[in-house]
């Protein structure tokens, strides 16, 4: 668009050159003659391009998703109105999509000629790189004059938002999670119920039965009182813990340590939340945040947007978190902690596991093939020498990832 608009003036300056060379032979008369042609000319321009900017009167609005995938398309929806009896000519839109790449991020469109009274609509995407949440806009529209010469800018707050989650993976299998109490089945029943119990069968009411419990499609069928019967069942619970450490941010874009933290707690939590298993996040991202335990797609939906948005601001070590919020982790639950392989020691010691029936999940990344990407490192020594450590510390292995690794292949073995 600029390039067209600076030939346009080179084009004018070398008429205007012209004129003064052809005055300057030919005498005053012919000087005078171009020299106010051509400001009639501008004249004309640019009374025409002030009646379209401030004449015309356009409504601009943009639909599109509230959230899409790292690395996925985004479709978004414009439509321009032009409430005016004017016509204009040639507009080009420009709308700022700050999720796009870095170089892709105005979009410019001619919108050739725009109607009075007339509405144009139509469709555009552009790919999102990185995960995060985005504010897209505004939107503005560049009004030329009838030769392209002159333009003026207009801009439309028209704003939309969208979260970019982060790409995850899938996976195959998973540590074995550790369960609460478990009565056996048909023993233990209980007339109330709540998230962790399900329903069991029918039986007659009786005193004290809440009335919310009544089965009104079998109250009805049989003439009298029937409630529903919960059972207390088995279930099983995780938390999941990690720290976006500024300091210990080794690599670069998305082959990053808190990259891969977030690729794998958000993919954790796609397994876990498929199998209907509560989840609780406690993570360090510069502020402490702490998503209750819940479960369900609603409860996904808050989770990733917490990842899609999470900040590497932290200045807080992982033995200092579990040292001051040890005690919100609670009994019976299964803590997956995603963290650095030089970050585990001391932080289990403020937690009785037994006592409390805690099972560790440890998912360590090996922090010295983001440190040095280029350079050859013997992963199996190091996973070697990483196990060792654990030992007697866990009744478990851990899990190991470096960069460049196949996320799926490392729960699949």
């Amino acid at each position: 668009m600029f390039k067209r608009f600076i030939n346009n003036w080179l084009f004018i300056a070398i008429i205007i050159l012209a004129s003064l060379i052809i005055g300057l032979r030919t005498g005053n008369g012919f000087f005078y003659f171009f020299f106010w042609f051509l400001l009639s000319t501008m004249t004309i321009n640019l009374g025409w391009l002030a009646l379209q900017f401030f004449g015309a009167k356009i409504v601009i609005t943009r639909k599109n998703i509230k959230k899409i995938n790292e690395d996925e398309s985004l479709e978004i929806e414009v439509s321009v109105e032009n409430k005016s009896f004017l016509p204009v000519f040639n507009p080009i839109l420009q709308d700022d999509l700050s999720c796009a790449a870095l170089g892709e991020r105005q979009r410019l469109i001619l919108l050739d000629y725009l109607k009075p009274r007339s509405t144009l609509e139509f469709k555009y995407t552009c790919v999102c790189p990185q995960r995060g949440r985005y504010r897209l806009g505004p939107l503005a529209i560049y009004f030329f004059d009838p030769q392209g010469i002159f333009y003026l800018k207009k801009v439309y707050p028209a704003y939309s938002e969208v979260y970019v989650y982060p790409k995850t993976f899938p996976i195959n299998n998973f540590p074995p999670l550790a369960k609460g109490i478990l009565p056996w089945f048909g023993i233990n029943t209980s007339r109330t119920g709540g998230d962790d119990d399900e329903f069991f069968g029918i039986r007659e009411y009786r005193q004290g039965d809440p009335i919310k419990r009544i089965h009104w499609a079998s109250t009805a069928r049989h003439n009298k009182l029937i409630v529903k019967q919960f059972q207390n069942q088995n279930y099983a619970k995780a938390t999941i813990i990690f720290n976006l450490e500024k300091d210990k941010n080794f690599g670069e874009g998305k082959e990053s340590i808190a990259e891969y933290t977030i690729k794998i707690a958000a993919s954790v939590v796609n397994y876990l939340t498929a199998r209907n298993i509560p989840i609780k996040i406690m993570a360090h991202t510069g502020e402490v945040v702490n998503i209750p335990f819940n479960r369900g797609e609603e409860h996904l939906e808050d989770i990733m947007k917490f990842l899609a948005g999470a900040q590497v601001e932290s200045r807080t070590s992982l033995a200092e978190i579990f040292e001051e919020f040890s005690r919100f982790i609670s009994n019976e639950n299964t803590l997956i902690v995603i963290a650095l392989d030089k970050d585990w020691q001391g932080i289990l010691a403020s937690l009785p596991l037994d006592k409390r029936n805690i099972s560790i999940v440890p998912l360590i990344l090996l922090s010295s093939t983001f440190l040095y990407p280029g350079a050859s490192v013997d992963k199996e020594k190091i996973i070697g020498d990483e196990k060792f450590d654990f030992t007697g510390l866990l009744n478990f292995n851990p899990l190991f990832f470096s960069r460049g690794d196949n996320l799926t292949d490392i729960f699949t073995k």
